[in-house]
């Protein structure tokens, strides 16, 4: 049997039932819609995810605080399974890692709830009086999360053959596909792509690892 080092899982409607940490700041502000045309053409490529996170942030109350951020983004609830999935690959020696496009700020609380201890995910800024800045900082690409998973897995001194990764949506493709085994939880998308196993529950990953 092959022997897998790293299980490395999206968050956003992977580990925690709601799909986006964006959008839950987008739908208490009420600026929903402008998050949905700057995620349309950042995905038809007609501007960088960067420029996507400033006008995303530029879509809210100018001066809101880092304590109302954390306080929209504590009501996540956590998929029923994935505490028991990650506590069971724990014990198989496989260490469980995050990476995400979300917000650093709800997935520092996720990787603190189940204890992962390695996590990248995309940074609001604050300034000195803890008021949002207009950029945010990105770390991962929604479509080139694969760059961000390699760099992390590079980290941990792990081969892509020696992973696993898990996702749920279209965005995550390049990132399951960079991984030994890549694996769709299809309550939203299911994958039609070679080497990607398309799963309803997150401990169906254990009858192929």
């Amino acid at each position: 049997m092959k022997r897998f080092l790293v299980a490395a899982f999206d968050m956003d409607g992977t580990l925690l039932e709601e799909d986006s940490s964006w959008v839950a700041i987008h739908r208490h502000f009420g600026t929903e819609e402008i998050g949905k045309r700057s995620l349309e053409l950042y995905t038809k490529g007609k501007i960088s995810y960067e420029e996507f996170m400033r006008r995303d942030i530029a879509a809210w109350p100018k001066g809101v605080r880092k304590e109302e951020i954390e306080r929209i983004l504590s009501s996540y609830r956590i998929r029923r399974d994935a505490v028991s999935t990650v506590s069971r690959l724990r014990k198989m020696g496989i260490e469980p890692v995050i990476v995400t496009s979300g917000i650093d700020i709800l997935a520092s609380c996720v990787a603190r709830d189940l204890g992962i201890k390695k996590w990248v995910a995309n940074s609001l800024t604050f300034d000195s009086e803890g008021k949002l800045t207009e950029r945010g900082r990105c770390f991962v690409e929604p479509l080139r999360k694969d760059v961000a998973f390699l760099r992390l897995i590079s980290e941990l001194g792990a081969k892509r053959e020696e992973t696993i990764a898990v996702g749920d949506t279209p965005y995550d493709i390049s990132f399951l596909k960079a991984a030994g085994i890549g694996f769709m939880l299809t309550h939203t998308h299911r994958a039609n792509e070679p080497g990607i196993i398309n799963i309803t529950r997150l401990d169906e990953i254990f009858r192929h690892i």
